[in-house]
């Protein structure tokens, strides 16, 4: 009878595995924090605006569900030489997260245990930080036009990334928007609820929150003038 059982429950695994499926987005390429390159002296400094934004993803393995929400951006700078990004840093508020898609105490339910130690732990890593070591232009990708790289910090832990971005840099206002990309938050040392793929059965404990995050963003930024 046990045997059938667990039979049984790997079948519904499967089917669950199939039906669930993960974060959407092109996995970013990660790895240990890169110094940054020199910055050109002939550079031009745009200051992130009030109207960009980061928005991210969490879903659920098996059991199906995700939640949506923003980060604020605290502050941020782009630097500029001939018309390419090669630098600059965007701090987020991260005891700001929000989610979007509950309301009443499930929203905050959901806020609080984000910004406990479980994952964030903003008592003692209010901000994360985006450092741009620097950007490539490509071609044949839709929706996108560089490959920007820079040093992602979360909970303490500064590791590279690489992800695909629109990128515009006209007169007095750059523009970048990257379609949601995933990355690993155990990388990050975030690991609450984390799955091992090796272990099917002991994920449905509590193991069941997807280990990858989507980020997508959309920047603005004025050039700040003399």
């Amino acid at each position: 009878m046990k045997t059938l059982l667990n039979v049984l429950l790997l079948a519904v695994l499967a089917v669950g595995i199939v039906a669930c499926g993960g974060v959407e987005g092109n996995k970013a390429k990660t790895g240990e924090a890169e110094k940054p390159n020199p910055t050109p002296t002939a550079t031009e400094t745009y200051m992130v605006g009030g109207s960009s934004t980061v928005g991210w993803v969490g879903t659920k393995r098996f059991v199906g569900g995700k939640h949506t929400g923003t980060l604020p951006i605290k502050n941020g700078r782009i630097e500029v030489a001939d018309g390419q990004i090669v630098g600059g840093e965007i701090l987020l508020n991260m005891a700001g997260i929000v989610n979007t898609d509950l309301e009443g105490d499930g929203k905050g339910q959901l806020e609080g245990h984000l910004k406990s130690a479980d994952f964030f732990d903003v008592a003692n890593h209010p901000n994360a930080k985006f450092e741009i070591t620097g950007t490539e232009p490509i071609t044949g990708v839709a929706d996108a036009t560089h490959k920007v790289k820079g040093n992602l910090t979360l909970k303490g832990v500064s590791k590279s990334i690489e992800f695909n971005a629109k990128i515009a840099v006209a007169g007095d206002v750059v523009t970048a928007t990257a379609q949601q990309f995933v990355i690993d938050r155990t990388q990050w040392g975030i690991s609450y609820g984390s799955t091992d793929k090796d272990s099917v059965a002991d994920d449905l404990k509590d193991k069941v929150i997807s280990n990858d995050i989507g980020i997508a963003l959309a920047i603005t930024a004025r050039r700040v003038t003399n």
